[in-house]
């Protein structure tokens, strides 16, 4: 049975823990094969500050907590695709503050066609009345089905499957690419884009 044993300083959540656990597990899964998941013992033990040193200098309670803010600010910036996923849930959800952790206060979006909701919106104010009146001229039914998130340093890439209807029996379906620019932890530009005849698809479809 393999063991594997990680000691943490005091002050990490147990969702972060249980995150350690499984991604050691996925890691020795990964040199022995599958077939050694069932047997693989994950445990993550949590040391106190004051009780640690480190070539005879005490950890205190202090510098553990200092650690953990440095930590928090650095995974906040991260750019990954589960915070690229937690930056749409946030759009979506309408709220502010929320919005305001993923989304920059100035952000410019780019909607591309010669359709009346064409252009770049500036600003999270102008990009949320920009989704809405999606949700409106097709009576909620739009969808966009995201694809897993491609990150390339601060730029991130998803692929999407759009699909609604209208009222006036028109209806869309079609493949896009949102292109997302990070910088110091939240979104500051992106865009929308359609390759071949979904562009023309989209452009008859909002007009």
């Amino acid at each position: 049975m393999p063991i594997i044993r990680v000691s943490l300083l005091e002050g990490w959540t147990m969702e972060q823990k249980a995150q350690v656990a499984r991604e050691l597990t996925e890691s020795l899964v990964s040199v022995l094969g599958e077939v050694s998941r069932p047997y693989i013992y994950a445990v993550v033990d949590e040391m106190q500050a004051g009780a640690v040193a480190f070539g005879g200098n005490v950890i205190t309670d202090e510098m553990n907590r200092e650690a953990l803010a440095t930590s928090a600010l650095q995974h906040q910036k991260a750019v990954n695709a589960r915070r690229t996923e937690e930056a749409y849930a946030a759009l979506a959800s309408g709220d502010r503050q929320l919005i305001g952790r993923y989304w920059d206060d100035d952000v410019t979006w780019s909607v591309p066609g010669s359709h009346p909701l064409a252009g770049v919106k500036k600003g999270v104010s102008e990009l949320l009345a920009f989704r809405a009146i999606q949700e409106r001229l097709t009576g909620g039914t739009f969808r966009a089905e995201r694809g897993r998130p491609l990150v390339d340093g601060a730029t991130v890439v998803v692929r999407l499957r759009e699909a609604a209807v209208r009222g006036t029996g028109r209806s869309l379906a079609v493949d896009a690419l949102h292109t997302l620019e990070w910088a110091n932890g939240r979104i500051v530009s992106g865009g929308e884009a359609f390759a071949g005849t979904a562009a023309a698809e989209n452009d008859a479809f909002w007009d």
